[in-house]
């Protein structure tokens, strides 16, 4: 952990959906597995007691102890959420406290029976928790909830209780310290794979989708299109004379002319546009709803936006494609036709639109 934070905190993400299933995909399978090797721990450890000495805790409620322990571990395979493992981890945590009572009260051994099975427990649970909250409720039950009915009940002796106290301090501290690394680890995990995930979904010249990205939103569009019988239109758009830009004033200029004409894509287009840089200085377009006409008044509102901008080392246009879905397109041959149209565009002139036949 850093400054106390947990990695909710840390990276921003309080109340995040996208966050907590990250979490529960990641370390769920920590939470199950420490579970159920929790359930089978217990199990162990009452059939030891029933084999190494007499208790008055009757048998059947001392195994019997087993059988929720099972079923809320067992109830963890199905549980998708993080605030659902926490709270099915915290239901563990205390049926093991009670178990653990159970089978050490009364008998001859007293309570050093059991007392060193409370503390193995904050260790072994610590990297279970997902948030701080079931982490410091969890410590809670572990460290009072718990040893408190056993030291008071049993009588232990000042040094009993020296020990236990002892104990259960260091046992506390190296379960915040495993917690806290748990948590700087999951951190730093998720924020790499955003990163990575930005890498592989944005272009890092323009902002605008990356090719990879933009084919995925299309063809999600292209379906439910298809499905919903809605209108749909493609934009194939190319930057006019790039290569002289770039060869009379750098690579660098046309970085920025590329930056440019994306910033005045996105501001121009609805929030449910697709968009993306396809390679070099094309870009493509997907206006779900969009009939001819309206799609091609979205690509004159376009050429006029870029025409118009400003802070390019030379006068910026753009040529433009349209073409409208048939029931029978493919994004490829969606994409191919607009691609055809902007080849037109540039045939008869450059900074202009053509559509689709």
């Amino acid at each position: 952990m850093h400054n106390g934070k947990t990695a909710r905190e840390r990276i921003g993400n309080s109340g995040n959906g996208a966050f907590d299933a990250y979490l529960a995909q990641r370390v769920g399978p920590v939470v199950r597995a420490l579970l159920l090797t929790g359930t089978v721990g217990y199990a162990l450890f009452a059939a030891v007691g029933a084999l190494t000495g007499a208790s008055q805790v009757p048998e059947w409620l001392r195994f019997g102890m087993i059988l929720p322990l099972l079923a809320v571990a067992l109830a963890t395979l199905r549980a998708r959420s993080a605030q659902a493992l926490g709270l099915l981890g915290l239901a563990v945590v205390v049926l093991l406290e009670v178990g653990i009572f159970v089978n050490g009260y009364t008998r001859p051994q007293g309570a050093a029976w059991i007392l060193p099975a409370y503390i193995i427990v904050p260790i072994a649970s610590s990297p279970i928790w997902l948030n701080r909250r079931d982490f410091i409720l969890a410590m809670l039950v572990c460290c009072l909830f718990g040893p408190l009915p056993v030291l008071w009940l049993m009588h232990v002796d000042s040094w009993e209780l020296l020990q236990y106290t002892t104990y259960m301090v260091v046992a506390a501290v190296v379960s915040s310290v495993l917690y806290g690394h748990l948590v700087q680890l999951v951190s730093d995990h998720y924020q790499l794979e955003q990163r990575l995930r930005q890498l592989a979904f944005v272009d890092g010249l323009t902002g605008l989708a990356s090719r990879p990205r933009f084919l995925e939103q299309a063809r999600a569009l292209l379906e439910a299109s298809r499905v919903t019988g809605g209108a749909l239109a493609a934009l194939y758009l190319d930057a006019d004379h790039f290569k002289r830009l770039n060869d009379q004033h750098s690579h660098a200029a046309g970085d920025v002319a590329l930056g440019i004409i994306g910033d005045t894509l996105r501001q121009h287009l609805r929030p449910g546009d697709v968009v993306g840089r396809i390679g070099g200085e094309e870009f493509a377009i997907l206006l779900p709803g969009a009939d001819e006409e309206s799609a091609c008044a979205t690509a004159e509102r376009l050429r006029a936006a870029v025409a118009a901008s400003r802070g390019a080392a030379m006068a910026l246009s753009i040529s433009v494609g349209v073409a409208v879905r048939r029931d029978d397109a493919t994004l490829e041959a969606l994409l191919a036709r607009a691609d055809a149209a902007l080849t037109a565009a540039k045939r008869n002139g450059r900074n202009r639109v053509e559509r689709a036949p």
